[in-house]
């Protein structure tokens, strides 16, 4: 390759690094600033993915191919139980990461839960070679995943306190208070089945619950819709001592 050919290509890595970074900015900030040559080699071989709501993008089982950081949409990591209920583990939001996707690429397992995306996800596909790559050639890349992974692991940490230590309705609260919050409304559209789903529980269990808040004039209940009447009431039940 003669000199010509070598600063088009240059040109070209560095064109198509600078377009990602930008796109990474506003989520990914850490790793929009990295320089080092290797990461934007990398990076400029990074494809755009998009994937529809309600779409199941990962089974249980499968071979992990990739690496996606989330730009815009939602993506909900969820186990199935024998019985058919299934419990919420986390959600991949723009900025973070998909633990199981890291310990499925660097242990070069299967991935041991479903991945669907609760919205339209727009996001940057690394392939697996150019993950792994990342992870031994950029130490600014390797240190923000490690990071990320600390962090997962204190929320896990934290939900199996709540589930061990925490009674249901007391979770259940604290759930619909960070629904309420997340919606930025009074109003909530969701189904007694979904809510259980998050809580890995029964519908009919959640019924009484909810009912019970209904009793107590916090929510107001309708057929798919949870209308907030009291955010002081429900914050009451997500206090250790309340009966």
């Amino acid at each position: 390759m003669n000199e010509h050919q070598q600063a088009s290509k240059s040109g070209a890595i560095a064109s198509e690094a600078a377009r990602w970074s930008e796109a990474l900015q506003s989520t990914y900030p850490a790793l929009a600033d990295i320089q080092e040559p290797a990461w934007l080699e990398i990076l400029a071989r990074a494809r755009a993915v998009h994937v529809p709501a309600n779409t199941l993008f990962l089974n249980e089982g499968d071979c992990c191919d990739g690496f996606v950081l989330v730009l815009e949409g939602v993506v909900r990591i969820y186990q199935l139980a024998k019985d058919g209920r299934t419990v919420t583990l986390y959600r991949v939001t723009p900025g973070d990461i998909c633990i199981l996707s890291l310990n499925s690429l660097v242990q070069k397992q299967p991935f041991s839960a479903f991945a669907e995306t609760e919205s339209a996800v727009s996001g940057l596909g690394l392939s697996a070679q150019d993950f792994m790559n990342a992870m031994r050639v950029s130490e600014s890349f390797s240190r923000h995943m490690l990071g990320k992974l600390v962090e997962h692991y204190r929320d896990l940490m934290g939900l199996v306190q709540d589930t061990v230590f925490n009674r249901l309705d007391m979770r259940l609260a604290c759930l619909l208070g960070r629904l309420f919050e997340r919606a930025r409304s009074d109003t909530l559209h969701i189904t007694h089945q979904e809510l259980a789903n998050e809580l890995g529980t029964s519908r009919e269990v959640i019924s009484r619950i909810l009912k019970e808040f209904e009793r107590q004039d916090c929510i107001c209940l309708s057929r798919g819709k949870i209308q907030l009447c009291s955010a002081e009431g429900l914050a009451w039940f997500t206090t250790p001592d309340s009966i």
